[in-house]
């Protein structure tokens, strides 16, 4: 399984303070803690996660899910 890039979401979230990091984090359904242990790992979220952080024009989902991001409807 191909490892994520996580740099632009990683850029994204230091340019934000620690209370939008947070809400970015509960906008896409997930906590801050998951997101960044799924980064450190440089694994992929689960695809409502990836979905909403795609949605929000941060990485896109090739990006996000490079091995499946075919398998699933983005929009």
């Amino acid at each position: 399984m191909k490892e994520i890039d996580f740099s632009p979401l990683r850029l994204y979230l230091k340019g934000l303070s620690k209370e939008e990091r947070v809400k970015f984090a509960f906008d896409c359904g997930t906590s801050l803690g998951y997101m960044r242990k799924r980064m450190s790992l440089r694994r992929p979220f689960g695809f409502l996660i990836s979905k909403k952080v795609a949605q929000k024009g941060v990485m896109t989902p090739q990006e996000l899910r490079p091995n499946d991001f075919a398998n699933y409807v983005w929009d």
